[in-house]
């Protein structure tokens, strides 16, 4: 296998984990705020991962590689502050 396959393949396992593991979450945290918190740190985990993996932006010009991630760090940590604080 070449190593892009390998790459895409260990990728492609860790989003499927962090979405079960975010099924199972759901019904162990009953805390909403913790809930929120590991919702959003496992939605950056995976838009990294498809950001740098799938979309192949590792390789592409820095502006727009920064430009993504910020958007995947940026967003769901904004919608996570405003659903715990209201």
């Amino acid at each position: 296998m070449s190593t892009l396959t390998i790459k895409a393949t260990n990728s492609w396992l860790i989003l499927m984990s962090l979405t079960l593991l975010s099924l199972a979450a759901s019904e162990w945290i009953k805390n909403p705020a913790l809930m929120i918190l590991f919702v959003v740190l496992a939605l950056i985990i995976k838009g990294r991962s498809i950001v740098d993996i799938f979309m192949g932006l590792n390789t592409a010009p820095v502006v727009w590689r920064r430009l993504l991630l910020s958007y995947v760090i940026v967003v769901p940590a904004i919608v996570g502050a405003v659903i715990v604080w209201l």
